[in-house]
Order: C-alpha cells, then sequence, then structure tokens
C-alpha cells in the first residue's frame, strides 16, 4: 500500500505542476503553468539550475511572447525560500505591467490533498514586490494577496525573490516547484510560445524545518506580560528538562500549541535531547540559570550562572538563547541591567498558579484560565518536583483558552525578539 500511494503522490503532483488549459488566466497574463502543444519538456531535479535549451524560432519582439526563461532555481536558507531566475534578454518591471506579462513560482504541496499557490512578482513603481494567489482546481486563480518578501535585482536579466513558505500555508515537507512566465498579448499563430517553464516538468525540494541558532532581544529589559492588544497568551515552563518534559511536549504537539521553556543549566547535558525537541517541535528556550539559586543581587554570581547555562544549551542544541527568567521571580535593578547587558530579557509572568505548591489539578487550572488576560505570560513547572498535576490540568487550559479565542505564543513572538536561523 505505502508503494501504490508514493506512486499516486508522485503522479498527482506532476498532474498538479502541469497546470490548466491555455485559455486559463492568471494574475497579471495569460494562465501560468500551461505547456502548449510542440513545446520542448526537461527534466526535474532538486533545487538546482536548469538551463532551457536555445530558442528555435526568431525572437518576437519583447512583449509578445513570454520572458525566454535561462535558468531558474528554488533554494530553502533558513526559514525562507529564495527564488531566483535569470531571462535570456533584459527586462523591467514596467514589462510586467504593460505587456500584460506574468512571471511566477508555482508550489504544489500535499496537505490533507493536494494545493498549489503560484507566487508572482508584480510592478510597483520602478520596483516588484510579491502575490500570491491559489490555483483552483479549473485551472483559474482564487483572489491575489501581497506577501511580505524582499525582492532584488543583481541586474537586468536577474530576479531574485525571498518569502516565507509558512505565509502561504506550505508545511515543511516536499514542494513540487517551477517558474512559469506567460503573457496575454501573444498569439499561437505566430509560432512562438505564450508559456515558458522551467524546469519544464517541475522539480522537488524538500524543505526542513528552520532551526534557530539564536535570537535578538527586543523591547523593554525586564517584562511580565506581553501587549494588551493581542488576544494572545503566551505558556511558560520553568526547571526542566525532567522526566515530566516529554509528557508535556506530548500535550503541546497534539493541541498544536507552542511554548517557551525555561531550563537549568546542569541539567541541559542530561536531557539534551529534550531540549533540541523543543526547539526542534516550534518551541522557544530561554535561561533559567545553572544550579537555580537567588541572582537577584546581580555581579559576577549571577553573570556566571546565567552565561554557563546559555553556553550549555548552545554546546546542546547550536542555539544561544536570549530570555532570561530569574528563580523565584528574585529580581533587582542590578540583575535586569547585567542580564540586558549580556544579552537578555528578564521575563517574568503576571499569571502564577503555584504548581509547584502541587495543589491540584482542578487549582491549577481554575488559576491560570481565572487569571489570564491578553498577552498574559503562565508560569508553569516541567521540573523541580512532582509535576503530575500540572501535567493533568494543562489540556484543560488549553481547551479552555481556545474556546475563548486566544492564540498561543512564544515569548519571543510576544515580545517581538528575532530568530536568527543556521
Amino acid at each position: 500500500m505505502q508503494g501504490i500511494r508514493r506512486i499516486a503522490i508522485a503522479v498527482l503532483l506532476a498532474l498538479a505542476a502541469g497546470g490548466a488549459t491555455a485559455t486559463a488566466a492568471g494574475p497579471g497574463g495569460a494562465a501560468p503553468g500551461d505547456t502548449p502543444p510542440g513545446s520542448t519538456s526537461g527534466g526535474g531535479g532538486s533545487g538546482g539550475t536548469t538551463p532551457t535549451p536555445a530558442p528555435t524560432t526568431p525572437i518576437a519582439p519583447l512583449g509578445s511572447v513570454p520572458l525566454h526563461l535561462h535558468t531558474a532555481t528554488l533554494t530553502q536558507d533558513g526559514g525562507v525560500l529564495v527564488w531566483s531566475l535569470t531571462a535570456s534578454r533584459p527586462w523591467t518591471p514596467a514589462t510586467l505591467g504593460t505587456a500584460a506579462q506574468s512571471l511566477c513560482v508555482r508550489l504544489v504541496y500535499e496537505t490533507q490533498g493536494f494545493n498549489s499557490r503560484d507566487v508572482c512578482v508584480a510592478p510597483s513603481g520602478s520596483t516588484l514586490r510579491l502575490t500570491y494567489a491559489r490555483v483552483l482546481r479549473s485551472g483559474g486563480h482564487g483572489p491575489s494577496h501581497p506577501l511580505g518578501g524582499r525582492v532584488a535585482r543583481p541586474d537586468g536579466r536577474s530576479l531574485v525573490a525571498r518569502f516565507d513558505p509558512a505565509k502561504l500555508g506550505i508545511p515543511y515537507s516536499s514542494v513540487r516547484w517551477r517558474t512559469l512566465a506567460s503573457t496575454s498579448g501573444c498569439a499561437l499563430a505566430s509560432g512562438t510560445s505564450c508559456f515558458d517553464a522551467l524546469p519544464a516538468d517541475g522539480a522537488v525540494l524538500r524543505l526542513r524545518a528552520p532551526q534557530p541558532v539564536g535570537c535578538t532581544p527586543a523591547g523593554p529589559a525586564y517584562v511580565t506580560n506581553g501587549s494588551r492588544g493581542r488576544h494572545v497568551v503566551a505558556l511558560t515552563f520553568d526547571d526542566g528538562p525532567s522526566p515530566y518534559t516529554s509528557a508535556v511536549l506530548d500535550v503541546l504537539r497534539r493541541e498544536q500549541v507552542h511554548a517557551t521553556f525555561f531550563v537549568i543549566g546542569q541539567q541541559v547535558a542530561g536531557g539534551a535531547a529534550l531540549v533540541k525537541r523543543e526547539l526542534a517541535e516550534g518551541h522557544m528556550v530561554g535561561d533559567h540559570t545553572w544550579s537555580h539559586p537567588n541572582v537577584s543581587g546581580g555581579g559576577a554570581f549571577a553573570s556566571g550562572q546565567i552565561t554557563s547555562t546559555a553556553s550549555a544549551i548552545q554546546r546542546a542544541t547550536g542555539f544561544r538563547p536570549c530570555l532570561f527568567r530569574a528563580p523565584y521571580g528574585a529580581v533587582s535593578s542590578s540583575l535586569i541591567g547585567l542580564a540586558h547587558g549580556l544579552g537578555f530579557t528578564t521575563v517574568e509572568w503576571d499569571v502564577d498558579p503555584q504548581d509547584w505548591s502541587t495543589p491540584g489539578s482542578g487549582a491549577i487550572y481554575s488559576r491560570i484560565v481565572g487569571n489570564v488576560h491578553d498577552g498574559s505570560i503562565v508560569l508553569m513547572h516541567d521540573g523541580g518536583g512532582p509535576r503530575s498535576q500540572t501535567l493533568a490540568a494543562l489540556p484543560g487550559i488549553i481547551h479552555t483558552l481556545k474556546a475563548r479565542g486566544y492564540g498561543f505564543v512564544t515569548v519571543p513572538e510576544l515580545t517581538g525578539a528575532r530568530l536568527r536561523f543556521g
């Protein structure tokens, strides 16, 4: 059955990448993705540069035919896709606006069936911007939407665009792609093609989940909550990794919720696999000192506790944290300033169920859901003692907050800290 499914997926991907009929309209010209009769079909690849064969017909005036593609690549750089192409002749943003030409990359991927998105460049004055649209089963397009990203023109024939696949709803798995150029000002009777595609049959790029390698703090040096203008909440867990951490991660994965874990340095080496899993599953990791002492006095002792933990996290995972949480919530202006100077935001909380005292799962649940507000940071523990009550309360907490419309974010998403990806 697995072999049959693999064959079926390959066939469906190839069909989906083929696009629609030559009469369907695309965003900015004729339907991108169609290969007219008599055109050359080339091989696939895995994201490398693929030149087209030399044209065999006379080159018509610019605007009456699509841009002839010379090379096209799609690669991954951390959390973004990098789409690069070179045409056989110079072109300008005005060409796409006045000659009814379109220039897109089609992405076909699987999420509960096969889906396609066209990411296209559109003129914006003398520059270019990115848009995207869903490819319909009819071959046409849904509404066009702006897509944040960067577009560069290294020279008059080339383009390099960078964009986040997550904003398109594309999961980190395999995606079949090809670059498409078309024009609506083209007559097939002229003997020229209205479409150019590279690679002609598409190529497969296997996306990997981006791995953060560090973060840069943003906003105040000390926070207890995020913006009260956002209907979100950040769940945080202290004192791990521990034997309870895996079960907490299982709940979060099942509920599709991300959280932030403040880990103790001396426990990182023995729990390295858990800390790696936290990052791999989209959670964030912060610094909770090496041995959980009171470091409110600041000075060299506090500095050593913080930096040794950050180094342990980096050795175990490749990630350098920028969030610090003081044990016992014991902070001072000198500690906050010290941490800030070391590159950390000091993060406390505004909702504390005191789960460390094991008051019962019902009390933990009610203390959290009864006190959460927009932008709250919730303190819980996945280590430092028996945490079965916290674990038992967690699904109900998530379900209730979801029912109230809350979104779940990590602390960097709450504070605006910028992640760096390797």
